[in-house]
C-alpha cells in the first residue's frame, strides 16, 4: 500500500482556488473552441471487454465526473441476473429498489421514497402507469417497464448539476440507450433465453435482438432492438390489513374502546401472466463533423392479465359481530385485538371468498429528437419530444363466495394467521355467489418538452466553460374508474365454478392451523360466462382525477478547471404552474372542481473535485433541491375498495418537499479496477408529508382514508462506504455498505420513521473471468422500512442471492445460466414498526432460473 504526506501549503492553495471563483475580476472568452480539460467527457476509451471492462468503465465514469456519480455499463448488465434496469441499479452503493412479484420495480437513493427520485431516459423524462386497480399514482418510474437488454449503460447523479431536470431529493437515474456511429457496421447480437419460475412451475422465454448499420463514411446509421420475455408468476401469501384504534361491540353488548385491531385478512394466491415486448430505434445522422441530429423512439408494453384467489375473514362482514376476542397490551399500541371468534350474520353472509379476475395492460412510449452543433465558439442544442404511459386494468372482474358460519382468526404469532371455519373451505357446495361486479382504470401520463442549451468555453480564473439554457415542460396525470352495478342473484355455487387449490400452496409458510386449501374460481369461466352478461358502466367520480403542471425552467453553469481542481456551480429556475381537477362532494352530488396553485424554486448547485494525490479524491457538494409530490397526493379524489374497506385519498394544498444537501467524500483509486471510497451526506429537509388515516364513509360503508398532509422538517443524514478490488488476474469482488439516519417530527412532535428510509443497506458481489468461463454472486440486504402508505406499511429486513455462470463457445456464442433469489426469501410487511403482529403481507415469489445462449456477431 502506497503512503502519502499532504502538504499543509498545497491545502491551503486549493482552498484559495476554491475562494478564487468568486473573485476573478474579468472574464475573457475563448475565441476558438479548446480541448475541455477533466469533465465527464474525459473518460478513457477502454476497449477490455467482459466483467473486467465493464468495471474499469464504471470506475472511469466515477472517477472523471464533476459530480457524485456512480456507473452501470453494458456489460455490466449483460453479466448481471437482471430483467430490468432496477435490478441492475441495486447493485450501486446508496441506491436501494423496492420488489413486486419477485421482480424490481421502484428506485430509491439514499433513504428517500421512490417519488424522491427522478428517472430519465437519455437526460428525458419517461413516463410510466400501473395495471393494479388500487394503485395510487406515483412519480416513481415502473421499472418493469424497460428491459435491460436495450440500455447501453446507468448513471445515477447523487448531486445535481444545473443543466439536468430538477425534481429529485434523492438522485437522478440517466438511462442511456445504444447509438448507431458508436458501434460496428452490421452489428447483431441477442439471446434466446428459458426462464423457470419456482413457484408457478411454468417455464418462459426470454428473447432479445439488436441489429445496428452505418454507411461507410459513418454519417448516418440506424439501431434498432426487440425485446420479448414473457413471465408466469405466482405469488403466494398470508395477508391481513387496516390495523387501526377501533371500537369493538361485542355480540353481548360489551364495548371495547380504543383497540388496535384489523380489518380483515385471508390467504392469498396470485398468479399473473406478463408478456413484454419492447422495442428501441435510434437513427443517427451527421452531415459534418460539428452537426450531429439524433432521434430516438422507445415502445414498450407489459400485458398482465392476473387473477388473485383470497378466502378472507373480515370482522364486522354482514353484520356479525365478535362472540370472543383476544385482546393483549402492547407496549407501543396499547390495547390489541390478536384474534378472536365471529358469530352469525343476521342478515346475510359473514365469509367472503373473493377472486379478482383482471384483463391488465400498459404501454410505455418515447419519442425524442436533438439536434447538436459545435461552432467555433459556441455549442447549442435543441432538444424535443413527447413521452406517454398508459394503461391500467380493462376489466377487473370481482367475484364474491359467501356463506354465514361461525370462524375464528388467531394473528397472535407473527408471519401467520391460523384460521377455523365451521364449514369446510374446500367444499364448493357451501359459498354462493355473494355478488359479480365489473371495474377498470385506466390512467395516463404523458410530457411534451422543448430544451435549448448554449455553451462555449471560457477563460475566467478557474472557470473554464460557461453552459446556459432554458427547457418547457407540460406535463399531465389524468387517471379514471368506471364501476358497475353489482349482480348477487344470479344463483351460481362455486361448486359449478371451482378449481382445486394447488397442493404446494403455503407450502412453508404459516403453520398448521393456516388456511392452506380452499375451493379458488376458475378464472376462465369467469371471465367467459361474466363477461356474456353485458355491463353498464358508470364513471367512479370519487376516483377520477386530471392534474396539470406547465414547467419553465431555465439555468446558467460554470464548469470549473484549474490544476488539481474541477467542478461546476450554477442555478436553477423553475417555475411551476399546477391545476389539480377531481369530483368533489357527497356521493351524488359531485361537482368537477379545478384547484390551481404555483411556485417558484430558485436552485443553486456547487461540485467540486479536488486532486489531493494523483489517485486520491476529495469531492464536495452543496444544493437545493426539491421534489413534487405524488399525483394521487395532489388530488382530492379518493380510492377505495368497498370489500377490504381501505382506501386512499389526495390534498390539492399539498406542498412540494424541499430540501438543502451536503456531501464530502473522498475516493481512492489504488488501480485501474479498484477503489476505496466514502461519502458523508446531509439533506436538511424542509417539510416531510405525513398520511393521516381517518374512518370515512363512501356508498354507505364506513372505509379507513389515507390522506396526506404536509408535516413538520427533518434531516436525513448517512454514511456511504464502497470498496473494489481485483484480487487476482481475473478474480475480484466489491462491497459497499450505506448508512442512512432518518429523523423526523410528526404534528405533535413526536418521532416519525420516514418513508422509503432503510437504516443499512449492503451488497456484496465476486467475479471470476477467464477467456472461457466468466461468473458473478450477488447479495442485496436492505433493512426495514416504512413504504408511507396505510397498505402494506412497514416492510422488514430483506436480503437476496443472485448468481450466474457463462461459457463462451467461440467469440460470438456464450452459453449462460442465472439464478435469481437462490435462497427462496420472503417478503414480509406490517403496519406499522415495532408491531410486527400487526401483519399485512407475508409472501413466497420463489427462485427464478434462466438459461440459454447470448450471440454477438
Amino acid at each position: 500500500m502506497k503512503n502519502y504526506k499532504f502538504s499543509k501549503v498545497n491545502n491551503a492553495v486549493k482552498s484559495a482556488l476554491v475562494l478564487g471563483l468568486l473573485v476573478s475580476p474579468t472574464m475573457v472568452f475563448a475565441e476558438e473552441t479548446t480541448e475541455s480539460q477533466a469533465n465527464t467527457e474525459e473518460v478513457e476509451v477502454i476497449q477490455v471487454r467482459g466483467i473486467r471492462g465493464s468495471v474499469v468503465k464504471s470506475l472511469n465514469t466515477k472517477r472523471y465526473s464533476n459530480s457524485i456519480v456512480d456507473a452501470v455499463t453494458a456489460e455490466d448488465i449483460g453479466k448481471f441476473p437482471d430483467q430490468n434496469v432496477a435490478e441492475s441499479l441495486q447493485r450501486i452503493t446508496g441506491v436501494s429498489i423496492t420488489r413486486n412479484f419477485g421482480e424490481g420495480e421502484r428506485v430509491s437513493i439514499r433513504g428517500t421514497t421512490e417519488s424522491q427520485n427522478r428517472t430519465l431516459l437519455n437526460g428525458q423524462a419517461v413516463a410510466s402507469a400501473d395495471w393494479w386497480t388500487n394503485s395510487a399514482a406515483s412519480r416513481g418510474f415502473n421499472y418493469t417497464m424497460l428491459p435491460s437488454e436495450i440500455v447501453s449503460g446507468l448513471e445515477v447523479y447523487k448531486t445535481p448539476e444545473a443543466d439536468i431536470d430538477e425534481g429529485s431529493i434523492g438522485g437522478t437515474v440517466i438511462v442511456r440507450t445504444r447509438k448507431p456511429l458508436d458501434l460496428e457496421a452490421n452489428k447483431f447480437a441477442g439471446s434466446v433465453l428459458a426462464q423457470y419460475s419456482d413457484v408457478s412451475g411454468e417455464t418462459d422465454p426470454q428473447l432479445s435482438a439488436l441489429y445496428s448499420w452505418k454507411n461507410d463514411d459513418e454519417t448516418f446509421g440506424a439501431l434498432i432492438s426487440l425485446v420479448r420475455q414473457e413471465r408466469n408468476l405466482r405469488r403466494d401469501g398470508i395477508e391481513a390489513w387496516s390495523w387501526t384504534d377501533r371500537d369493538i361491540t361485542m355480540a353481548d353488548g360489551t364495548v371495547h374502546e380504543d383497540v388496535y385491531s384489523p380489518g380483515g385478512g385471508g390467504s392469498a394466491m396470485f398468479s399473473q401472466e406478463r408478456i413484454r415486448t419492447g422495442g428501441n430505434l435510434t437513427l443517427q445522422y451527421r452531415p459534418t463533423d460539428s452537426t450531429e441530429i439524433t432521434f430516438n423512439a422507445l415502445n414498450s408494453t407489459m400485458k398482465m392479465d392476473n387473477e388473485n384467489q383470497n378466502f378472507l375473514w373480515l370482522p364486522g362482514y354482514g353484520g356479525s359481530q365478535y362472540t370472543d376476542i383476544t385482546i393483549i397490551e402492547h407496549d407501543q399500541v396499547g390495547a390489541m385485538a390478536v384474534g378472536g371468534t365471529l358469530g352469525l350474520s343476521p342478515n346475510g353472509n359473514n365469509i367472503l371468498d373473493e377472486t379478482k379476475v383482471r384483463n391488465s395492460k400498459l404501454k410505455t412510449t418515447s419519442y425524442d429528437l436533438k439536434v447538436d452543433h459545435d461552432g467555433d465558439v459556441w455549442t447549442s442544442s435543441i432538444h424535443f419530444g413527447y413521452t406517454e404511459g398508459s394503461g391500467g386494468s380493462q376489466a377487473d372482474r370481482s367475484v364474491g363466495w359467501g356463506g354465514n358460519y361461525v370462524h375464528s382468526y388467531d394473528a397472535s404469532n407473527t408471519r401467520d394467521v391460523k384460521t377455523s371455519y365451521a364449514a369446510d373451505p374446500a367444499d364448493g357446495s357451501k359459498w354462493g355467489l355473494d355478488f359479480l361486479r365489473y371495474d377498470s382504470n385506466d390512467a395516463q401520463d404523458d410530457e411534451s418538452y422543448v430544451q435549448v442549451d448554449f455553451g462555449r468555453d471560457i477563460d475566467l480564473g478557474a472557470f473554464s466553460a460557461i453552459k446556459f439554457g432554458a427547457k418547457y415542460r407540460d406535463h399531465a396525470r389524468f387517471n379514471t374508474k368506471h364501476t358497475t352495478d353489482a349482480r348477487e342473484n344470479l344463483g351460481w355455487s362455486l361448486a359449478d365454478y371451482s378449481l382445486a387449490m394447488p397442493s404446494d400452496f403455503l407450502s412453508d409458510q404459516g403453520s398448521a392451523g393456516t388456511l392452506k386449501n380452499y375451493a379458488i374460481t376458475d378464472s376462465n369461466k369467469i371471465r367467459s360466462e361474466g363477461d356474456a352478461l353485458g355491463w353498464d358502466y358508470r364513471l367512479l367520480k370519487a376516483s377520477t382525477f386530471d392534474i396539470s403542471e406547465k414547467i419553465t425552467a431555465a439555468y446558467i453553469k460554470a464548469d470549473i478547471d484549474s490544476e488539481g481542481l474541477r467542478g461546476n456551480v450554477g442555478v436553477r429556475l423553475v417555475y411551476t404552474d399546477q391545476s389539480s381537477a377531481a369530483y368533489v362532494g357527497a356521493t351524488g352530488s359531485e361537482i368537477w372542481t379545478n384547484e390551481s396553485t404555483s411556485y417558484f424554486d430558485i436552485l443553486p448547485s456547487l461540485n467540486l473535485a479536488i486532486d489531493l494525490q494523483e489517485d486520491l479524491l476529495l469531492r464536495m457538494s452543496a444544493a437545493r433541491v426539491m421534489s413534487r409530490p405524488d399525483y394521487a397526493k395532489m388530488t382530492s379524489s379518493t380510492s377505495y375498495n368497498k370489500e377490504t374497506q381501505t382506501g386512499t385519498g389526495g390534498n390539492p394544498a399539498i406542498d412540494p418537499y424541499r430540501a438543502t444537501q451536503f456531501d464530502l467524500g473522498l475516493e481512492w483509486y489504488f488501480s485501474d479496477a479498484g477503489i476505496v471510497s466514502a461519502v458523508v451526506f446531509l439533506k436538511d429537509i424542509q417539510s416531510f408529508i405525513d398520511t393521516q388515516a381517518t374512518l370515512e364513509t363512501h356508498e354507505g360503508v364506513e372505509i379507513l382514508i389515507n390522506r396526506p398532509v404536509n408535516g413538520k422538517g427533518g434531516t436525513i443524514q448517512g454514511l456511504e462506504f464502497g470498496y473494489q478490488q481485483e484480487l487476482y488476474e481475473g478474480f475480484g469482488w466489491s462491497a459497499n455498505y450505506t448508512y442512512v439516519d432518518g429523523e423526523a417530527k410528526d404534528s405533535e412532535g413526536n418521532n416519525v420513521t420516514i418513508p422509503g428510509n432503510s437504516d443499512h443497506t449492503v451488497n456484496l458481489s465476486s467475479y471470476f473471468e477467464t477467456d472461457t468461463f466468466s461468473g458473478r454472486i450477488s447479495y442485496n440486504y436492505r433493512t426495514g422500512y416504512d413504504t408511507g402508505e396505510g397498505w402494506p406499511g412497514y416492510v422488514a429486513d430483506y436480503g437476496q442471492v443472485d448468481a450466474n455462470l457463462s461459457y463462451n463457445l467461440n467469440e460470438n456464442i456464450t452459453f449462460i445460466i442465472e439464478g435469481i433469489n437462490l435462497t427462496d426469501e420472503k417478503t414480509f410487511s406490517y403496519q406499522e414498526k415495532g408491531v410486527e403482529q400487526a401483519l399485512t403481507g407475508y409472501y413466497a415469489d420463489g427462485r427464478r432460473l434462466v438459461a440459454g445462449v447470448r450471440f454477438n456477431f
